[in-house]
């Protein structure tokens, strides 16, 4: 099954297009699991996976992040139902199996996958899915910022946004310079503007016929359930919002726009973004005096659902265990049939 995979920052648009890509007649887009991340990065705790200890190991972990996820997906997944359904003993057959199944639950043919942090793991991706493509989105770093400073859920504000910002972009553009992926560049300004002409060219670029349902994906019942599960999801089930940009001119200090644009100067020109803050402090000068300010915990938090709150904090534990894992060793990794 074709895959397109999106590179994107995190209070960039990411759950939008998703969304708008899931409403395809023949594309199925699944709330952000996180499961291709996490498992990825973390292969090497797993040792031989022909070894019976390792792979259960492997499948109990995926099963309870796939358990944990925040948002709804067609499929629910135990540890039996995916130790008997992946064909092979490997974690590039298992992820293939447990999206293929989403996508064939829904009726469709192609994946839109988003992932954070694609870039750390790029590679595996691209052999785990051969022929994928790339939609990199990105969003003007103020308004980045501002959205992440809103939200309940991620810890920090704008200086915390700006260097995750800078990092996402600048791996990007690597990525793009490198010429080794089919990339398609998209910034979430013109995506709100124009979603139509936006949208036909990226089909184009995947190889989709373009489909108008994707400019009423607000009107699903899968959008509904998403902006449901979270606060900064909220936005889901509304229509595109037209002037969601430049909010950050009102919403952010000068302080804190004047940082954002000092370690984001690089990737912000490369990108079509113009600095407009006339600041002469350093990086370094606007750091000290917001780091201060930098919040561990939102008062928003206080008021997320109890419910949501337990399924974050399960997902944490089972992220800590995977983490805490010691890799595995030669012994570890020897078949038990051996």
């Amino acid at each position: 099954m074709s895959a397109i995979f999106l590179m994107c920052s995190e209070r960039s648009g990411s759950n939008l297009i998703t969304r708008m890509f899931d409403a395809h007649r023949d594309c199925c887009g699944p709330s952000p699991s996180h499961l291709i991340r996490v498992l990825a990065e973390n292969r090497h705790r797993y040792g031989d996976l022909s070894a019976e200890r390792n792979w259960e190991t492997l499948l109990q972990d995926a099963a309870d992040l796939l358990a944990t996820k925040l948002g709804s997906w067609r499929r629910d997944w135990t540890t039996q139902q995916l130790r008997t359904a992946c064909p092979e003993r490997d974690l590039k057959s298992l992820v293939r199996t447990v999206f293929g199944a989403e996508a064939a639950a829904a009726g469709k043919r192609r994946l839109f996958i988003k992932e954070n942090h694609l870039y750390r793991y790029l590679p595996w991706v691209a052999q785990a899915f051969p022929g994928l493509k790339i939609v990199a989105m990105v969003r003007d770093p103020r308004d980045m910022a501002l959205s992440w400073k809103h939200s309940p859920i991620l810890r920090g504000d704008a200086v915390r946004a700006a260097d995750i910002w800078w990092q996402d972009q600048m791996h990007l553009l690597r990525v793009i310079v490198s010429r080794e992926y089919h990339v398609h560049l998209l910034r979430y300004e013109d995506l709100i503007r124009e979603p139509e002409a936006e949208l036909q060219a990226v089909c184009r670029f995947a190889n989709l016929e373009w489909d108008s349902a994707m400019t009423a994906f607000s009107d699903r019942a899968e959008a509904s359930r998403d902006a449901a599960r979270t606060d900064d999801w909220k936005n889901l089930d509304r229509p595109v919002m037209n002037g969601n940009y430049r909010k950050w001119a009102t919403g952010l200090s000068p302080t804190e726009a004047a940082y954002v644009e000092a370690v984001c100067a690089e990737p912000m020109e490369a990108l079509g973004y113009r600095r407009e803050m006339d600041d002469p402090r350093t990086a370094e000068a606007l750091a000290a005096e917001l780091l201060p300010l930098e919040r561990h915990e939102k008062p928003g938090w206080q008021v997320v659902p109890a419910t949501e709150k337990e399924l974050r904090g399960a997902r944490t534990e089972v992220l800590q265990r995977i983490r805490d894992r010691v890799p595995a060793t030669v012994e570890q990794e020897v078949p038990v049939h051996a």
